[in-house]
C-alpha cells in the first residue's frame, strides 16, 4: 500500500484560503473514540485518487508529520461557484473498523453473453451496491459472470458471490442488479403520416374542384338569365 504524505494543519500553516492558493487541500480525520486531527493534502495527489474509479472503497495510508494513519474517504466539499475542492473528510480505521462502502459490479464475458449476441440489452439497475465489511476487507469490485445469461434474465445480489464477512446493507430482499432486456423495436410512423397528409391534400383538392364548379355553374346561370 502507497503511502502519501499529508501535513498537520495548525495556526502556521496559514487560512483554508491560503493553502488552497498553494496548491493544498483541508481536510479532516475522524474516528470513533478519537480526537479529530486536521491536514492537509496535496491537491495533485489527491486528484489522482479520486478518479481511479474506487476512492471510495479505498484504504489510504497517510504520513501525517511522521504519523501513520489508515483512512477511508468519506466526504469531498466543492466551491459552490467554482466546483473546486476545497475540503475533505476522511474515516481513521483499524482492520476490525466495520465501514459502509459502495462498490462497482463488473460483468464478465459480455462479448460472448448468449443475449447479448441476440441483440438483448444489458440494463444496469445499480453500477455499484453499498456493502458492510471489515476496513481490512473491502472487495476492489463485485463481479458477474455472463457467458450461460439469456434474454429476461435477472441478475440479484444472490447470485454475485461476496467474499466471507461481506454483506449488502440491503437485507430484506433479494434486490436486482441488472437485466437482460429484448432489443427496442421502433415503430415506423413516416408512411402512415404521409398516408394521411395525401389523404388531407386529396380532401381539399376535391373541395376546391367542387367550389370551381359551383362557380361555373353559377356563371351560366347569370348567362341563361341574362338572355
Amino acid at each position: 500500500m502507497e503511502k502519501y504524505k499529508v501535513i498537520e494543519r495548525s495556526k502556521g500553516t496559514g487560512s483554508t484560503f491560503s493553502l488552497l492558493s498553494k496548491g493544498m487541500v483541508p481536510g479532516i480525520v475522524y474516528g470513533k473514540g478519537t480526537e479529530p486531527t486536521k491536514i492537509a493534502f496535496e491537491n495533485k495527489a489527491l486528484q489522482k485518487l479520486m478518479h481511479t474509479g474506487s476512492f471510495y472503497s479505498t484504504i489510504l495510508d497517510l504520513d501525517i508529520d511522521g504519523k501513520s494513519e489508515k483512512v477511508l474517504p468519506k466526504q469531498l466539499q466543492y466551491h459552490p461557484v467554482t466546483d473546486k475542492l476545497i475540503h475533505f473528510d476522511f474515516l481513521r480505521v483499524q482492520n476490525d473498523t466495520k465501514v459502509t462502502v459502495e462498490v462497482p459490479v463488473e460483468f464478465l464475458n459480455q462479448e460472448t453473453c448468449p443475449g447479448l449476441k441476440k441483440g438483448g440489452v444489458l440494463n444496469l439497475v445499480r453500477r455499484e451496491v453499498e456493502l458492510n465489511c471489515n476496513a481490512n476487507n473491502i472487495p476492489d469490485k463485485l463481479q458477474f459472470d455472463l457467458i450461460a445469461s439469456e434474454i429476461g434474465d435477472s441478475i440479484k445480489i444472490s447470485n454475485i458471490e461476496l467474499p466471507e464477512g461481506v454483506k449488502p446493507t440491503i437485507t430484506d430482499r433479494d434486490f436486482v442488479i441488472a437485466t437482460l432486456v429484448p432489443p427496442t423495436v421502433e415503430v415506423e410512423t413516416k408512411p402512415a403520416e404521409a398516408g394521411e397528409e395525401a389523404g388531407e391534400e386529396s380532401k381539399e383538392e376535391k373541395s376546391e374542384d367542387k367550389k370551381e364548379d359551383k362557380k361555373e355553374d353559377n356563371k351560366e346561370d347569370s348567362k341563361e338569365e341574362s338572355k
